[in-house]
């Protein structure tokens, strides 16, 4: 059916000019959701490292390790920051593990000297979980099947 003439103007003055309005706004706020994406990983790209080892003259390394979906840490890391912790030593390992997706959390473990290890646990890449850093101070350090366990656990106080 052969539209009016008054139609077709009227469309070209207000449907045309709404979708005009509709793919600029559209666009505008395509930029800004870029942009504010952009800048939300512009924060603290790593997690404040355990405090006793800021102030630790001498830290023994017991490695850095990436593990792949259901590896286990070697006994022998395990054993490393173990020893270190009935020396009164202070020790570190790191341990990133992916989740089930792929995301990885990482884990800083660092002895103190009263036997005690200090857990920072950073999960911000894990866009299923909390995206926050935890700490933990410790005790009673085992070296289990599938890493590192403690009889005790409690959030540090900051």
């Amino acid at each position: 059916m052969p539209r009016s003439q008054d139609a077709t103007v009227c469309d070209a003055l207000s449907g045309g000019s709404r979708r005009r309005r509709w793919r600029v706004q559209t666009g505008v706020k395509i930029y800004v959701l870029v942009a504010v994406l952009a800048l939300a990983g512009c924060g603290e790209s790593e997690a404040a490292p355990p405090e006793v080892l800021e102030k630790a003259a001498a830290v023994v390394e017991c490695g850095t390790f990436e593990l792949d979906q259901g590896e286990q840490l070697s006994q022998e890391a395990g054993l490393c920051l173990l020893g270190a912790a009935q020396k009164g030593q202070i020790a570190r390992l790191e341990v990133t593990v992916p989740t089930v997706e792929g995301d990885p959390i990482t884990t800083v473990y660092a002895t103190r000297p009263d036997g005690s290890v200090e857990v920072v646990e950073d999960n911000r890449q894990d866009p299923w979980g909390p995206q926050e850093v935890t700490r933990e101070v410790c005790t009673g350090p085992v070296v289990a099947e599938h890493g590192l366990t403690f009889s005790q656990c409690g959030k540090t106080t900051e």
